[in-house]
């Protein structure tokens, strides 16, 4: 791409509007994992990005800056297939973050940002990754029961590429847990995902799902361990309860996503 004012936009710093893209918000240690490169040879090229608005920062956090994509970079987006093409029109809204959101984003961005580099290479691929309003549904589980919410943080797909086609893909609904929900929201939660399976209310949002799986990745061990203790027994059949994950973030791997129970998803 032709220099400009002595700046030349490089493959390598595609690929870092693209990370940003992908994960919506992102740290300079998020694009340091996803690229290979350290710390500090991206802080330089990150800043300069920033002053041509192909990237944004919309706070600090921990003493990082928070990475969001600046209006010059949906053009390049759009050129290399990344984004699409009414993506030029939409309205970006990362400074509409408040800190609480900024904080449980950038959660989700580091589940996100692990699940990639666990699927760079074997036979799992991440195949499909989804956040926004567009995952919202809703389920009532009873006649004159009140109305429960499903608003996942994310969906996503893991494919098996060694396995046949129709047995080789795993539904995940992905929940962070950042310790600010009590148990009681978190057993309202399950009831909501126990009764979304149930009365096959999820089908009609994705078409060809026969099952899913409910991953709630948390910040430490200790509230992994206490949301599958008091949670796990609301689950009618214990075989089911393999499909409801607790899983501390720092334990996050391919086995502990697929258990037995995906065997069966599609």
């Amino acid at each position: 791409m032709p220099a400009k004012s002595g700046f030349q936009l490089q493959d390598g710093d595609i690929e870092l509007l693209h990370s940003v893209y992908q994960l919506r918000i992102a740290t300079i240690d998020h694009l340091a994992a996803l690229s290979g490169r350290s710390v500090r040879a991206l802080w330089g090229r990150l800043h300069k990005l920033k002053e041509r608005r192909y990237l944004t920062t919309v706070a600090r956090f921990m003493q990082k800056q928070v990475y969001a994509i600046g209006s010059e970079a949906k053009a390049i987006l759009i050129e290399h297939g990344y984004a699409p093409r009414d993506f030029a029109e939409r309205r970006l809204r990362h400074n509409e973050l408040t800190e609480i959101g900024i904080r449980h984003s950038l959660f989700v961005a580091d589940v996100h940002t692990r699940v990639m580099l666990l699927t760079r290479s074997g036979p799992i691929a991440l195949a499909h990754w989804q956040e926004g309003s567009t995952l919202w549904d809703s389920v009532v589980p009873h006649r004159d029961d009140p109305v429960i919410p499903i608003r996942p943080d994310a969906y996503f797909v893991l494919k098996q590429i060694d396995r046949p086609e129709g047995k080789n893909k795993f539904h995940i609904f992905l929940e962070a847990d950042r310790s600010t929900m009590s148990h009681e929201r978190m057993a309202t939660k399950i009831a909501g995902y126990l009764a979304y399976y149930e009365h096959g209310a999820y089908r009609q949002k994705y078409p060809g799902m026969r099952a899913f799986i409910v991953a709630t990745v948390t910040q430490t061990r200790q509230r992994a361990a206490e949301l599958r203790k008091d949670l796990h027994p609301l689950i009618p059949r214990a075989a089911s309860r393999d499909a409801y994950l607790f899983i501390p973030f720092e334990d996050l791997t391919l086995t502990r996503l697929l258990p037995k129970a995906a065997a069966n998803a599609a």
